[in-house]
């Protein structure tokens, strides 16, 4: 199979998506009513101060000559801009919350991947029977609550009634962290030989990436069991039963991976969809994500923090985009063959 040509393709056509993003961000971000200068500056600041800072950000410009002086700056030298918020560089902001997102969502993904698929088997497996129902029942409940509230009942639960999570924060209040690295406790912990304090860091995750999971987790379960209850109808299952293939070989082996191709897709865009809506429960858990970020530069207008913070979820959805399509077409052997002609 000659996936290589296939992947240059989508990663040319992911460099327009990426440039039709920016454009359209760009645009967005700058005439929603209301001035950053003034934002940033408050009501009290003098016009002429005011006057400075919208000229240090070209917005005394034309659009199409602020987006031109944009897409120079940040193609020659990376550079995204000043944030309004922080007063910092938009990509130092960037490096210093997205990996804690990244590290909140990684664990989040395991999670959906994990017990997502395992419910969705064992719901099929025990089809119309209690066990199906009980896990039918989870899903549905799961669904229709959103991430923030299981977000508020985990907390309530495990934090404050048995006291077996914490409640607050990446890591102990009082703690250091480790030596940065890749910005991610779990990971800087483990290559700093701090086993302590991987294990705070994961502690401090577990209950998050939980409330997070739990929604697309039990959509994963639905679209599996349902996958394989239509695939387990199929005539080569019929004929591998007739023959005396045991039920294990049959649903591991030939029944699940048809299955799961419908449940990675949705899978893949429910995690970087994550990325987006995983504010709220940041917030709730005191999480200094780059989610919660973005939601703090947009109530503040922070044109240059907004469109740093759209392009990175860009990247990401592309990025997982692809990584599914190399997936899909592992566990389906049909597109293995179209990839000949790619």
């Amino acid at each position: 199979m000659r996936l290589g040509p296939f992947i240059l393709r989508r990663l040319a056509i992911s460099i327009f998506v990426l440039f039709g993003l920016s454009v359209l961000i760009f645009l967005i971000a700058r005439v929603v009513p209301g001035d950053p200068a003034r934002m940033a500056l408050g009501p009290r600041a003098p016009v002429d101060v005011v006057e400075r800072l919208r000229q240090q950000m070209y917005l005394d410009k034309p659009l199409l000559q602020q987006y031109g002086l944009w897409l120079r700056d940040v193609v020659a030298h990376g550079n995204l801009g000043d944030s309004l918020l922080t007063r910092r560089p938009v990509k130092q902001d960037i490096r210093e919350f997205f990996p804690a997102t990244l590290e909140l969502v990684g664990l989040t993904a395991i999670f959906i991947i994990i017990a997502g698929i395992s419910l969705g088997v064992i719901s099929a497996r025990y089809a119309n029977t209690w066990v199906d129902k009980v896990v039918r029942l989870f899903s549905y409940l799961g669904i229709v609550t959103p991430a923030f509230a299981w977000a508020v009942i985990l907390m309530l639960l495990f934090c404050f009634v048995w006291h077996l999570f914490p409640s607050y924060g990446r890591l102990t209040e009082g703690v250091t962290p480790p030596v940065t690295i890749t910005g991610m406790y779990t990971i800087d912990s483990l290559l700093n030989g701090r086993l302590d304090l991987f294990w705070d860091a994961v502690v401090h995750l577990i209950l998050p990436a939980i409330a997070l999971a739990l929604p697309p987790m039990s959509q994963a379960a639905r679209l599996t069991r349902s996958s394989m209850a239509d695939n387990q109808n199929k005539d080569y299952i019929a004929s591998m039963i007739a023959y005396g293939v045991p039920n294990r070989v049959v649903t591991g082996k030939y029944l699940l991976k048809p299955s799961l191709i419908s449940p990675i897709t949705v899978m893949a865009l429910d995690i970087a969809a994550t990325f987006g809506y995983a504010f709220m429960v940041e917030k709730v858990f005191g999480f200094p994500g780059l989610a919660r970020y973005g939601i703090q530069v947009m109530l503040n207008k922070d044109v240059n923090a907004i469109v740093g913070v759209v392009m990175v979820l860009g990247v990401v959805f592309i990025t997982l985009n692809i990584v599914v399509d190399i997936i899909v077409a592992y566990l389906d052997p049909r597109i293995r063959l179209l990839g000949r002609s790619i």
